[in-house]
Formats: structure tokens, sequence, C-alpha cells
């Protein structure tokens, strides 16, 4: 039991994506199971899947004290969080077929005094609970009205609507939750990931197949699925048509989304270059229809990977535009996480690094986040040498070009989510749930506080 434990960590971490991966157990990238091709769950889904449930509020097995026990142990772990203007605390997370919130008016070194969780969604629905796919929560600029969205399963393997809701009395009731995009096949849409630019206009990306299913019914081959996104000027009463942008993107790595020293908002993607090589791509998404979405390559590990690693990017931009970002690959045999910059004019600026590389080869990096304040950058990621899952941070004063030593943050021996960086007047905190301890606001410090 203790080594199934450590093997299924391993694998939420990143550990040994594909160096050993049998082909049965592949994420194919091309293929679906309702299209009558075998897809099994990818390596690191099926590990994120078995710590914090990966679906909520479908169908389980076994009855009594033993089974209520396994279950509670399963619970949802994906946990969003914002800060709003009045500097409350938005927490949203999942509670059997609910999205539920909570709010905290006041952090402090105790930790957040959340509020009793309030359902958004009256009726239920199943959701998904990923750490890749946990659910979004944001605030308009005054913070009169709060968002939240989520993915939902349907029937078929993969497959899912992106839900939208909202709040504009301070949590206490929610709206009837839509649909986001006007495309209802029963296909992937998922991976969700949401931000509010200073106009207060609501921008959701997600992961979608219905490119791949056209070329399918027409005989054509297509690497990967999509990436689109819709955007709302009226305060989320309702989405314009959603746009496309960029083919051949991977299939389950979420998106990162970072609003840019003008105000316009960036979104970074693990995209399906030829040759099945797995590195990312930028591009600013326009709120006016009328303006082209240009994607531009952004990394170069050249990470030839036939399946999906369920691991997506990290973006942050500094006022001077420049692109910060951290990202999961295998470079030259090594499986790492690693910092890269990228100006504003698309040119690399210096060499990627592994910023997990300790020197000791059980130790192993994963689920990076990124926050800019500035010209001060904070790095955050899991780091797990075995048996513990450690929360790490890096923090730099100079845009990117020098870091300080790596330090602990948090710990557990348990189950946990992915970490999140949230900053509130000048503070800078990580957002992380854990098994074993709950729902936890870590400031980071070092001069921040």
């Amino acid at each position: 039991m203790v080594a199934l434990r450590k093997w299924a960590s391993a694998l939420a971490a990143g550990f040994s994506l594909m160096l050993t991966m049998q082909p049965s157990m592949a994420h194919d990238a091309s293929n679906d199971m309702h299209a009558g091709h075998a897809m099994p769950m990818d390596i690191a889904g099926m590990a994120d899947m078995a710590d914090m449930g990966g679906m909520s509020g479908m169908s389980g097995m076994g009855s009594g004290a033993g089974a209520k026990a396994a279950n509670a142990a399963k619970a949802p772990l994906a946990t969003g969080a914002a800060f709003d203007a009045q500097h409350r605390l938005w927490v949203a997370w999942v509670e059997g077929q609910h999205v539920v919130v909570a709010h905290s008016s006041h952090v402090d070194k105790a930790g957040p005094a959340l509020s009793p969780s309030v359902a958004v969604n009256a009726t239920p629905e199943p959701i998904y609970t990923s750490a890749e796919n946990r659910p979004k929560i944001a605030a308009s600029p005054d913070a009169k009205t709060i968002y939240v969205t989520w993915s939902m399963p349907l029937d078929a393997p993969y497959t899912g609507m992106v839900r939208f809701s909202r709040s504009t009395d301070g949590g206490a009731t929610w709206s009837v939750p839509v649909t986001v995009h006007g495309d209802r096949q029963p296909i992937t849409h998922r991976f969700d990931s949401m931000i509010v630019d200073g106009q207060g206009r609501i921008y959701v990306a997600w992961i979608d197949k219905r490119d791949l299913t056209a070329a399918k019914k027409a005989g054509k081959t297509y690497d990967g699925a999509a990436v689109y996104y819709a955007v709302s000027t009226d305060g989320g009463q309702s989405f314009q048509t959603e746009r496309k942008v960029a083919d051949h993107t991977c299939e389950c790595c979420r998106i990162a989304l970072a609003l840019d020293n003008e105000g316009r908002v960036q979104a970074m993607w693990r995209n399906v270059f030829d040759g099945q090589i797995r590195d990312h791509a930028l591009a600013v998404l326009p709120a006016d229809s009328r303006e082209a979405v240009v994607p531009v390559r952004a990394t170069f590990s050249g990470w030839h990977m036939e399946a999906c690693p369920e691991h997506g990017p990290a973006l942050a931009i500094t006022p001077d535009g420049v692109r910060h970002m951290a990202w999961f690959s295998v470079v030259n045999g090594r499986a790492d996480v690693y910092y890269s910059r990228l100006d504003a004019r698309g040119k690399p600026i210096g060499e990627p690094w592994a910023f997990g590389d300790t020197g000791k080869p059980d130790e192993q990096a994963s689920h990076a986040a990124l926050i800019s304040q500035g010209k001060t950058l904070w790095l955050a990621w899991k780091d797990f040498d075995g048996d513990t899952m450690r929360l790490m941070l890096r923090r730099s004063d100079d845009e990117g070009a020098h870091w300080n030593a790596p330090r602990m943050l948090a710990k557990t021996a348990g189950g946990s989510d992915n970490p999140q960086l949230l900053e509130d007047a000048g503070r800078v905190y990580l957002s992380w749930r854990t098994q074993n301890d709950g729902y936890m606001l870590v400031p980071a410090g070092e001069g921040n506080q």
C-alpha cells in the first residue's frame, strides 16, 4: 500500500511520464475512445484522479463505513482562489455535485477565516476536479461581481462543457449556470481558464475538439485539440461567439492567462508542433473579434511526446512586456520544470534553466506557478522526494535575471492540489489545499509583507 501511494504521488508530480510508458497506457494524442479507438487516461491524469477524484458526482463503488472513509480521503482537493479589489479572499472548490464558494474579509497570521460555503449551482451536476482542471474564480474590477467557471463532464470519456456563473450580491446567491460556448457537441470543451481585464471584460479559454471531430468526419488527420476563447463585455450576462486561438494543441494541459503592460490578455498553452513536439505557444486574445489572433512559439525544448502529460504552463508578464514562463518538459532525458523569458517582440532572452534541479536525482519538480509585481517575480512549484510533497518558492527582484535560493513554504505526505500564487495590497500569498491539512494561504514573505 505504501509503495502504491509513492507510485501514484510520483506520477502526480510528473515523474518519468513517458520513459517507460506501455502502449496501452499512453494517452493517444489523435484518437478518442468514443470514436472507437482505445485512449486510456494519460499517466499524470491517472495520478490526479487517484489523489483528487478527477470527477465529482460520478457513480462510486462500495458501501458502509469503509467506503465512507475512502470517499472522504478522496474528497476533491482542486481549489481556485482570488482576491478582489476590496481585499476579500474568494475560494472555490467542489463538494459532491456542487461548486461551492467561501470568502474571507480579513487575512492575518492565522490565515483566512472563511465564511460558510455557498453552492454555486443549485441543481447538481458532475464536475471535473483534477488539479489541472479545477474551478476558477475571479472578481470584477469594482469587486461588485464574482465569477466562477468549471468544466462539466458528459457521458463519453474526455468530453465536457465549460460552465459559468456569477454573483452580484457578495456571494450570497448565484446565477443559473450557463455554457460559455455555442458549440454543444458532446466532445471535449474543458480545461477552462478565466481572467478579467481592467475594463471588466471576462475572458474564458478552454481546450476544444470540434476541429478534430470535423477532421475525422472528413477522413483527415488532425493532431491534438484546439484552444478557443470567448469574451463577455457585459459583466457575464452574455458571451460573444467563441473564437479559435490555435489548432493542434495539447489535449489536457491547462492554459495560462495573464494581463500584459498594455492591459491585454495573453494566453500560453502547450502546443503540438510538427513531429509530435510538445512545446508551448503564446498569443494575445483580442476582445474585438475583428482583430486577428497571432500565435507565436514560446518554448523550444523539442520534446517528442505522443501523449498528453497533463502539465500546463505558468505565465507572468512584467511592465517591460517580457513574458516569464514556467513549463514542464523533458530535455536530454531529464524531466523537470523549466523557466524562460520571451521579450515583447517574441525573442527568447537567455537560456531556459531547470529551477527544480537540486542535484538530488530522487527529487522531482512539477506544476509551477508564477506571479509578477512590478519588477519582482515569485516562482512556486511542487517538489516530490519519494515520500513528501513540498511547496518551494524562489524570488527575483530584477525581472528574472537573478533568483534567490529556493526555500520551502509548506509540505504534506498526503494528496494535494497544485499551488496558486495570489497578490493583494502588495503582498504575495501561496494558495494550496492538502488532504491532511485542508486549505491554507501561506504568505510568501521575504520583504513583501
